[in-house]
């Protein structure tokens, strides 16, 4: 049996464009998450069966607010409502770059008195993000 390494890292900074716009000021956060769907079946003599499906992928991007902004990243979502539209993650340290097609959905507007406006948008990925190393890595 053969031991695996583990280069495990500490998120630190990153950066986020969609199409050839960089939107990292605006993002906290983001993570591409996968789900896939499951069943179980068990027969009459007590056999139980596990099926899998495949991935189904979702950008979950953080981001605080901005109204004021022309084409802001919460402006933009709220444009690009339904299109497709190509984002790349790209971490500083430690990870690959994610290169993927994501139909967008807008954003919320508004929150919490007192406190910076954030939000959550989970995009549904169409396909497989394509994962590579960084340039120069």
């Amino acid at each position: 049996m053969a031991t695996r390494q583990n280069a495990a890292y500490f998120g630190t900074t990153g950066k986020l464009t969609a199409e050839s716009d960089d939107y990292t000021a605006a993002v906290t956060s983001c993570a591409l998450v996968p789900t896939a769907p499951t069943a179980t079946t068990t027969d009459i003599g007590g056999g139980v069966t596990q099926f899998v499906g495949g991935n189904a992928w979702a950008a979950q991007i953080a981001y605080n607010q901005d109204w004021t902004t022309p084409d802001s990243l919460s402006q933009k979502l709220i444009e690009w409502h339904g299109q497709v539209k190509t984002f790349t993650y790209t971490p500083d340290d430690g990870g690959q770059v994610a290169t993927f097609q994501a139909r967008v959905l807008a954003g919320q507007f508004g929150g919490g008195a007192a406190t910076i406006h954030s939000a959550t948008v989970n995009l549904p990925i169409d396909g497989q993000p394509n994962f590579a190393a960084p340039v120069g890595g």
